[in-house]
């Protein structure tokens, strides 16, 4: 029987140096990046091209030029000045955004990924994309490593959250021929998501009750954005894997189950 790592970090900065290498990494930002990179996926979007900074985002719109780019993100939950979109999922239908390049930045989950490059591959997963995640990591039986993105270098709940139910699922779909080691954080993740779980309602009513209580669901109240949560706390609205490519630098569809 093989045993592979199957560790949470519960902030890219507690990542310990090398930690990742030879791993899978799920870089999660469920409120709301990595909801929304897979909704604008899903609605065609060529590729996600993940920046750290909006100058960096402008320079390279003005490189690729063209109007099949746009510019997606947010600072402080907020649209950019001069980005034709921010980061919610709902900002992202097909009508908008099919066929086109999105250029993207956000507070947290584009900073997660920068923290993840050293795995050997880098996927992005949400509620909306569970079961296709799952799918993947247990077909590709690598080490992995869930990445929560966190708000403002603080642990958040709905990332902890995700984390654990990929902790779960992967877990009850495990192979014979596979057993995980989980570290603590792993557990905690995977006990919160079993408490939420077992709640007695719906899985997704709870999920969305969960994500409002939240320091990232309590941001997104404040500004206005409080349908997000619901939003995000949809389960497998798709069957898109996000992945990032290191030779293109792009976030793009590498394989749809």
């Amino acid at each position: 029987m093989r045993t592979l790592p199957l560790h949470v970090h519960l902030l890219p900065d507690l990542i310990p140096s090398g930690a990742l290498a030879g791993g899978t990494a799920v870089v999660i930002d469920v409120l709301r990046a990595s909801t929304t990179i897979a909704t604008a996926l899903t609605s065609g979007v060529a590729a996600v091209i993940p920046c750290q900074s909006p100058e960096e985002a402008f320079a390279l719109r003005e490189q690729l030029g063209g109007e099949q780019v746009l510019l997606g993100g947010e600072r402080g939950g907020i649209r950019i000045e001069g980005f034709d979109l921010g980061n919610s999922p709902a900002e992202y239908p097909a009508e908008t955004v099919a066929g086109k390049t999105l250029i993207f930045t956000t507070t947290n989950g584009t900073r997660a990924l920068q923290f993840s490059l050293d795995a050997s591959a880098i996927l992005t997963g949400a509620f909306i994309n569970r079961t296709a995640v799952l799918s993947r990591l247990l077909t590709d039986e690598l080490p992995v490593h869930l990445v929560c993105a966190g708000t403002d270098r603080q642990i958040t709940g709905e990332d902890v959250l995700y984390a654990g139910c990929l902790v779960s699922g992967l877990q009850q779909d495990c192979p014979e021929t596979l057993q995980w080691e989980l570290n603590d954080s792993a557990e905690l993740a995977c006990r919160l998501w079993q408490s939420v779980e077992d709640g007695g309602s719906s899985i997704v009513a709870a999920t969305e009750e969960f994500l409002l209580t939240t320091r990232g669901g309590r941001n997104l109240v404040r500004i206005g954005a409080a349908a997000d949560p619901g939003r995000c706390a949809q389960l497998d609205l798709t069957e898109v894997v996000p992945e990032y490519d290191r030779a293109s630098g792009r976030i793009v569809v590498q394989r749809k189950l």
